[in-house]
């Protein structure tokens, strides 16, 4: 959904009507996250304008467009001409837009148009996010070049290298008590966190990488867990283990679906609300240092733009990522960086224990884990991940 593409007045009828919306998905789907209520509340919102539909309820608009949909068998009006990922927002929009109607739409069109009209839905959104995959699976394409040319001892050079610069900033500063360069210094914790945050298991060096969720973490320096307030936390435990604990993420909160039945419909299953993993000691170091250097405040996610007068927004953490490792590769991911790290792995000397221990420290959801698994272990089933 491209807004700055909509005229002056159409975005104006965008954000003026997107609160309605939100209050019916809200209402009326109150098992999604919020961060789900606010994607497809702007994505009915955004339907609606962009077919001259504005002034029609969400009742009619639900009507309207199922209508359409069953009488050309064409979901154009709902998922328009955006990419992949935008028609799969915009149908999974529809969706939570249809099932609080199911009677309207067997009152006002037919008996069996609830029941088409899943079929269609589900039909059509296997096909959206085969798409997807098909297209993840050519950007690996390049991906998996560079892996032959890269390696796990690669990675760890550059953040070995940094640390090296770390303890002369380090022994300066005790030295002269001269403040240290703040980007320096969260640049070098940012490499850490994705290659030197492990932990032994069972005679292996285990690390947890995460996506991005560093940058929401906010800092808890207490022996009591953090509260069960969808924020993330760095926690530090000056009396114990300290742990990184996620409670919002693409696997946690929320809800995901499970595969439609014979007439369309499908399971909603809630997520796990929060994850907690390891944080390395000398992490925790570099953490705590930072935080009485720089007097941070805690009401705040930790990590801070290059300015220091806000948090870090996606642009700006991948732009981080490729200069904190530019003299590996032009450009690289946390997803480059957990492939790296998976192929140092002897996956086909583990347990399934301890693959499932593994793929578990990384956040994934269970069917990644089993694609994964299968891919490096072709002659074996997926192990029974526990997430």
């Amino acid at each position: 959904m491209k807004i700055g593409e909509l005229s002056v007045e159409k975005r104006k009828l965008f954000k003026e009507h997107v609160p309605t919306y939100f209050n019916f998905i809200k209402e009326n789907s109150p098992h999604l996250s919020t961060s789900s209520h606010s994607l497809y509340s702007r994505a009915l919102a955004y339907i609606a304008v962009e077919n001259d539909l504005i002034n029609l309820t969400p009742e009619n608009l639900c009507i309207k467009l199922t209508q359409e949909a069953l009488t050309t068998s064409d979901f154009i009006k709902i998922i328009g001409t955006d990419n992949h990922a935008n028609q799969n927002i915009r149908l999974s929009a529809f969706r939570n837009l249809v099932e609080p109607y199911k009677e309207s739409l067997k009152n006002k069109i037919s008996e069996v148009s609830y029941k088409a009209i899943s079929k269609l839905v589900s039909r059509k959104g296997t096909h959206i996010r085969r798409n997807i995959l098909e297209s993840k699976s050519n950007n690996l394409k390049s991906e998996t070049e560079l892996l032959n040319m890269r390696s796990w001892k690669e990675l760890q050079t550059i953040v070995n290298k940094n640390n090296q610069l770390l303890t002369v900033i380090l022994g300066k500063f005790f030295r002269t008590n001269e403040i240290p360069c703040y980007n320096t210094l969260r640049d070098i914790l940012i490499g850490n966190l994705y290659c030197n945050n492990y932990h032994e298991f069972n005679n292996m060096r285990v690390h947890t990488i995460l996506r991005n969720e560093y940058k929401s973490c906010y800092l808890w320096i207490n022996p009591d867990t953090p509260p069960e307030d969808k924020k993330n936390y760095f926690w530090i435990n000056l009396n114990g283990l300290s742990k990184i604990v996620i409670q919002k993420s693409k696997t946690i909160g929320g809800v995901k679906r499970g595969h439609p039945n014979s007439e369309g419909e499908t399971e909603v299953m809630p997520q796990k609300s929060r994850k907690i993993y390891p944080l390395n000691k000398n992490i925790v170091s570099q953490i705590l240092f930072i935080k009485q250097t720089y007097n941070e405040r805690i009401e705040i996610p930790f990590l801070k733009n290059n300015l220091r007068d806000g948090g870090i927004t996606d642009g700006q953490w991948h732009r981080m990522l490729y200069s904190i490792f530019k003299d590996l590769a032009p450009q690289i991911s946390c997803t480059t960086i957990r492939k790296i790290y998976y192929n140092e792995i002897k996956w086909h000397l583990l347990s399934t224990k301890d693959a499932n221990y593994i793929l578990r420290h990384q956040d994934h959801n269970k069917s990644t884990c089993d694609t994964y698994y299968k891919k490096i272990n072709p002659q074996s089933e997926p192990p029974a991940i526990i997430l």
